[in-house]
């Protein structure tokens, strides 16, 4: 109910705006009408003009007022894809280049019936193509008018090679013939006119009042043939019908690059938004991408320790939980729903695949420790998670310390996984060699878990004390890309924790330290 007001209300202020804009267009052409008529009435020239000067100079001003109006016509056509206004353009060009010239400067003799027979045959046939302008044979196309007005050429031509005879002396006596043909432009206006009013087209309208003022002046020119009778009128309502068409094909020209305009934008904005869906897709991928390399470095490792042990120190089953479990982790990150979506939309990740999440799927029973539906725990213990990570790197100098009787914290066990292999990874690319420390205790603020990893490399670039983690961020001259801690810090964030980097002193390095809070123990 209400869309449907709204849309009578919209209807409503549509049709008021036509109805002025058209009475507008009346009253300033109904003005200047009178206006040049009174200028021009023979009272007023006689015998300060010369008339049979003047006549044909502006009887070509208005032929190179329609040839300009046809020629925008034509443009206005190619632009809006509309085969009308070429129709229109093709008829307006006959009228213009053709048939106004011949009249001005080769019909001098007005006893010369062939000639004025040649000029009202090509008018009849320019008629019917403006005619058929209001709705083109789909068939012809946009080119069908300037066929018809090419036939319309060659039928004049076939008619004024024919000699003078009894017929062409009484047609070119008799006002009849023009006053006919002239009428018949007359309707073709109304009708222009009548098809603005049905589609509340302003420019339409506009057209068929430019067609209506030329139409009336050429019966103004066949009624009172006589010159100098007639003064200067019809010639000068002639040149002013031709700009009110020419006013048309201007706003029509206007409209379609308005419309052009608003496409360019459209295609703009949706470049823009596809732009930003593909840069944020290439962040996401390259991610994952810095992930799934931490990931199978550290089972890379897990690998070659498993084939250089024997079977029965017991590190080979240790090796085999953490390899799961590292497996498990990449796993989680594939198909995790958090990062299947785009975070500002919610929108589904076009870079996230669920066959990625397949390849490195064991079987029921090695798939990631879950809750129902397969969601991550929503609380774990870092103590295990550290000392599985540690083993994989049994080849490096890493040290783990953890407290008794930590608390589980409110957060995915992936989370802290990422997070110790993404640190871990960064001291073997910064600090390689160099001893780390690993260790797990209560953070200084209450209710939270820290995990510290401390290496004994130079520390972070620079001589910083602290360092400002964002997306890219890094030391160029140890290479990666920085998205590794970029993440880290917006997983650690994402669970109610932090991530810190500091310079150590005594002795020399850098310290990360991952803080999550404590899980609720009431439940």
């Amino acid at each position: 109910m209400a869309t449907g007001s709204f849309g009578g209300i919209l209807d409503r202020h549509r049709r008021a705006r036509f109805v002025a804009g058209h009475l507008a267009d009346l009253l300033v052409v109904g003005l200047l009408g009178v206006v040049v008529a009174t200028a021009t009435r023979p009272a007023v020239v006689l015998g300060r003009i010369d008339v049979g000067t003047v006549t044909p100079a502006l009887t070509l001003t208005a032929a190179a007022v329609g040839s300009v109006a046809a020629v925008v016509a034509l443009v206005a056509g190619r632009l809006s894809g509309d085969p009308r206004p070429s129709w229109f353009g093709a008829a307006l060009l006959l009228y213009g280049v053709v048939l106004l010239p011949l009249s001005a400067l080769a019909i001098s003799d007005r006893t010369a019936g062939v000639p004025r027979l040649a000029v009202l045959a090509m008018l009849a046939v320019g008629m019917c193509v403006i005619l058929l302008a209001l709705r083109p044979p789909p068939r012809l196309g946009a080119w069908g008018g300037w066929a018809l007005c090419a036939a319309a050429l060659v039928i004049g031509a076939v008619v004024a090679v024919q000699e003078e005879n009894a017929f062409t002396t009484a047609l070119a006596r008799s006002p009849v013939p023009s006053i006919l043909i002239q009428a018949g432009w007359s309707l073709v206006a109304v009708l222009f006119l009548l098809d603005g009013y049905r589609r509340q087209s302003r420019t339409r309208t506009r057209l068929g009042l430019g067609l209506l003022v030329v139409a009336v002046s050429q019966l103004y020119r066949a009624v009172a043939p006589g010159q100098p009778a007639s003064g200067l009128v019809y010639p000068s309502l002639r040149i002013l019908g031709m700009t009110v068409v020419l006013s048309a094909m201007l706003a029509l020209v206007l409209q379609a690059v308005s419309r052009l305009q608003d496409e360019y934008d459209r295609l703009q904005e949706t470049l823009g938004d596809a732009t930003l869906l593909l840069e944020r897709a290439a962040g996401q991928a390259a991610e994952r991408d810095h992930e799934l390399r931490n990931g199978l470095a550290g089972l890379a490792g897990a690998a070659s320790l498993l084939a250089h042990s024997g079977t029965g120190d017991g590190r080979s089953g240790q090796l085999r939980d953490a390899v799961l479990a590292e497996l498990g982790r990449l796993r989680t990150m594939l198909e995790d729903p958090a990062t299947a979506r785009i975070p500002e939309t919610g929108a589904p990740d076009p870079m996230i695949d669920d066959r990625d999440a397949r390849l490195l799927d064991l079987g029921a029973g090695f798939a990631p420790a879950g809750g129902a539906n397969g969601a991550a725990p929503a609380a774990h213990e870092v103590g295990p998670v550290l000392r599985q990570l540690v083993g994989l790197r049994a080849e490096q100098p890493i040290s783990l310390v953890v407290a008794d009787d930590l608390p589980a914290v409110a957060a995915p066990e992936s989370v802290t996984r990422q997070v110790v292999t993404t640190l871990l990874a960064n001291c073997d690319r910064h600090a390689p060699g160099a001893e780390v420390a690993v260790r797990g205790r209560a953070a200084r603020a209450p209710g939270f878990v820290a995990v510290e990893v401390r290496d004994a490399g130079p520390g972070l670039p620079g001589g910083r004390d602290t360092w400002a983690i964002a997306r890219g961020a890094h030391d160029r001259s140890a290479g990666g890309s920085g998205l590794g801690l970029h993440i880290s810090a917006r997983l650690a964030d994402d669970h109610g924790g932090t991530l810190v980097l500091r310079t150590a002193q005594n002795p020399t390095g850098c310290i990360a330290v991952l803080t999550l809070p404590v899980a609720d123990q009431s439940g």
